[in-house]
């Protein structure tokens, strides 16, 4: 299938972690994520949605392979049903029983849906591969979209805990760019680069929390455990908990700006995280969950829409949208995690480390007034 920009813009609408289960027939949670998808679908009408790996639970293809064809074509009914294509990475999660390139040949054999390999069988990864936007008259490929496979854990957990994008991937990402600076009159391609697991740079867009931010800030994640996080200024979004990037830096993100051309990437693997800015002239954007499966952030489950400009693409634009703020009811949680706003739930995170962790009138009273002033009231 062929995209192109529609009167000069191009939707893409993002879905992250939905981790579909073997009983979705029967299941609230497989409800409420499509009461989401439908919502968002039909506000934003995109011309391409994006599952950001970690879809459905691969191991239903060694037991039943039809059967776990169903569940994906389930899954995507409500995007392929509406003539929407549909383009998928591989999370980690779909390397865990195997039968990876047989799990990428029954995406692709689904109408609609977008899934492949480009690359050489001896290049580490099973679903690399590129889509061009072409102009609107449909005669030049003026925007590009990568979708890498970020793979599974590392073979050595002592390394890195995840694995990383490998030398080979970012050899093959370099040379497609080349022909696609020759083809583009010899300037770098605008893109987007979408994967599952985020690059180490993500925790650029981060600081050390102060003393008085620990009630609210994240404890980094593996080698970054040490230390305490919170959002740095001009970064818009919720951070949940530390990005779970690869603890190893191979060197993509330092791709991206030597090839040039990648004007933002978005990642999954993150439940809690929908944080996004920019770095080194990069924007990044992480995706909490779109469904209510994996550990959820109550109805905080969410979709981002990311509209190209044909005449300027640099100046793309964002939105993001959770589950309550479409107005929908979820069926699957209880009746307090359902009801909890962001506000209500961050001051029930607050008071309740403040009633362990604080002793004395003299430091909450502090702790809240210092909080107030960073955060507004």
């Amino acid at each position: 299938m062929k995209l192109k920009f529609n009167e000069g813009k191009f939707k893409i609408l993002l879905f992250g972690d939905i981790h579909e289960n073997h009983d979705y027939k029967t299941s609230l949670n497989f409800k409420d994520m499509q009461k989401l998808m439908n919502a968002a679908l039909d506000e934003f009408k995109p011309d391409l949605c994006v599952l950001l790996g970690d879809n459905c639970n691969t191991g239903k293809y060694e037991e039943n392979p039809e059967a776990f064809k169903e569940m994906v074509s389930d899954l995507v009914k409500p995007i392929t049903s509406r003539g929407i294509p549909v383009a998928s990475v591989l999370g980690n999660h779909e390397h865990d029983h195997g039968h990876e390139d047989e799990v990428v040949a029954v995406y692709g054999s689904i109408d609609g849906v977008i899934m492949r390999n480009d690359t050489p069988a001896e290049v580490t990864g099973n679903a690399n591969f590129k889509e061009l936007i072409y102009s609107s008259d449909g005669e030049k490929p003026v925007f590009c979209l990568w979708f890498i496979d970020s793979n599974n854990c590392h073979e050595d957990r002592n390394v890195s805990h995840y694995d990383f994008v490998h030398t080979d991937q970012i050899e093959w990402f370099e040379a497609e760019s080349a022909k696609l600076k020759e083809l583009n009159g010899g300037k770098p391609m605008p893109s987007f680069v979408f994967q599952h697991t985020p690059v180490p740079e993500e925790y650029e867009l981060l600081r050390k929390a102060k003393l008085w931010e620990i009630p609210v800030s994240v404890k980094g994640y593996n080698s970054h455990s040490g230390t305490r996080y919170v959002g740095k200024k001009g970064v818009e979004g919720y951070v949940g908990e530390g990005p779970c990037s690869p603890d190893v830096n191979n060197g993509q993100f330092a791709s991206w700006k030597k090839v040039g051309g990648v004007l933002g990437a978005f990642f999954g693997h993150d439940h809690l995280n929908d944080f996004s800015g920019f770095h080194d002239g990069i924007f990044m954007a992480q995706h909490k969950t779109a469904g209510f499966r994996a550990y959820t952030d109550g109805c905080r489950s969410c979709v981002r829409l990311v509209t190209i400009d044909e005449k300027n693409p640099e100046k793309f634009t964002h939105q993001l949208k959770r589950f309550k703020e479409f107005g929908l009811k979820c069926e699957c949680l209880g009746p307090i995690f359902k009801r909890f706003s962001d506000r209500q739930s961050f001051y029930m995170h607050l008071f309740a480390n403040i009633g362990m962790g604080v002793a004395g009138v003299a430091a909450v009273g502090f702790i809240i007034k210092k909080l107030i002033e960073h955060f507004g009231g």
